[in-house]
């Protein structure tokens, strides 16, 4: 097993106001160079319809030194880091031109059968799985707790646009949601520096959303939930920084 690398030039779409990388442009990048290289190993989206499965993201942990600008030159690198009975690690690099280290990130995936909507074991159904042993982060995904803090709500429908091939709301939608829950002024003041998601159920066309932002200090976490609130579709902690 090798790691898979591949360099982006950031385009003037990818970025925010400020000229930074967008959060959901970050999301984006990674699933592009993931799913390249899961199909160069042989457990890619060719795979995945010819057995019937399908791999469903259940987790991200991701430390944001710096977010690249627009026109800059970066390089990704991605492997599988390990592998349980019931689920799947990959993580990720970004560097700059000069090699300094912007992003390390860390994922965690399920495979499951798409019939039935349940996990597979990678053993068997991936029997031979290898990984690069070497973790960008030593996260164990351990749920985010329930928040507590000052809270605000936010509602909103999902949109025909947020709908990805697999008929539900893409990934990288979920930490852009989140960055709804704050006014412009603490955006343009505050930065992104740790961000972890736990999915929970996919959110579909049509369904109305929930955003309940909870902040205590710098760090907030974001409950994205049915607009009766019965069902949780994501939770998304955030650690801030001064820009």
């Amino acid at each position: 097993m090798e790691k898979h690398k591949k360099s982006y030039i950031i385009s003037s779409f990818e970025v925010d106001v400020q000229s930074k990388l967008r959060l959901h442009s970050l999301f984006n990048l990674f699933q592009d160079i993931a799913d390249e290289h899961a199909e160069k190993i042989g457990v890619g989206y060719t795979f995945c319809r010819e057995n019937g499965v399908g791999w469903v993201g259940s987790a991200y942990h991701v430390k944001i030194n710096r977010l690249p600008t627009w026109g800059e030159e970066i390089t990704i690198e991605t492997w599988p880091s390990a592998s349980t009975a019931a689920s799947a690690i990959r993580d990720f690099k970004v560097t700059d031109k000069e090699g300094s280290v912007l992003i390390l990130a860390t994922s965690q995936w399920v495979l499951i059968d798409v019939v039935r909507l349940r996990p597979l074991p990678i053993a068997k159904h991936l029997p031979h799985y290898d990984v690069v042993p070497e973790r960008m982060l030593a996260s164990d995904f351990a749920k985010i707790p329930a928040p507590t803090g000052e809270t605000s709500t936010l509602s909103f429908p999902v949109h025909a646009d947020d709908i990805d091939l697999n008929n539900h709301v893409n990934n990288a939608l979920y930490p852009t949601w989140a960055l709804d829950g704050f006014s412009e002024e603490y955006l343009n003041a505050n930065r992104v520096s740790e961000l972890k998601i736990d999915f929970k159920r996919p959110a579909k066309f049509g369904f109305n959303i929930s955003l309940k932002t909870y902040q205590i200090g710098r760090q907030s976490t974001s409950l994205i939930t049915s607009a009766d609130g019965t069902t949780e579709y994501a939770r998304v902690q955030i650690d801030w920084l001064p820009r």
